[in-house]
């Protein structure tokens, strides 16, 4: 049984960008380099046997590529914060490849998360305690980021392993290339 989602990983260039982001707020834990990703579907738990009927069904046609960017900062939680996140402008292009991954989940009999799906790039997790003072002023002081537009050519399975310590280990499953 593997816990798998189906995310982009933006480019080497734009992750530099990103990471500059990731100081100025006490009590969070940055997400490592290594880890951001714009997630288009979570199927967690899947067996072995339903993992690679997705894997056949992600890679049916699921269109071709496409521009985005990385666009202002904001928390999901409300009074009770739990994730600092980067936006993405919105995109059909990229609202279609989540509907994409949606109706590979289903036609592979695998449960997929059924919440709004809300582009965005986690950049960071709130431990308790946490100063909502210091996390305002962190958000106005970023929100007006915007990246430069990059190239989605591809997108890719993972399987996120939970670590006892530390942040979950991501091992990418499959590879999708996204044609035109």
């Amino acid at each position: 049984m593997l816990t798998l989602f189906a995310a982009i990983k933006p480019p080497p260039s734009i992750l530099d960008k990103v990471e500059t982001l990731q100081k100025g707020v006490e009590g969070v834990r940055w997400s490592p380099r290594e880890n951001l990703h714009i997630t288009l579907g979570y199927f967690g738990l899947v067996s072995d046997e339903f993992a690679e009927i997705l894997d056949h069904e992600l890679a049916r046609s699921p269109g071709t590529g496409f521009d985005l960017n990385l666009n202002g900062v904001g928390v999901f939680g409300g009074s009770k914060p739990h994730t600092l996140w980067l936006g993405i402008n919105p995109s059909k292009a990229l609202e279609d490849l989540h509907k994409h991954c949606r109706r590979a989940a289903r036609r592979a009999k695998v449960e997929m998360e059924s919440r709004k799906y809300a582009p965005h790039l986690s950049l960071a997790y709130m431990n308790r305690g946490i100063s909502l003072a210091d996390l305002s002023r962190y958000v106005r002081r970023h929100d007006k980021f915007k990246s430069k537009s990059f190239l989605v050519d591809e997108f890719s399975l993972f399987s996120s392993n939970p670590q006892k310590s530390g942040p979950n280990i991501y091992q990418k499953e499959a590879n999708y290339p996204l044609l035109g």
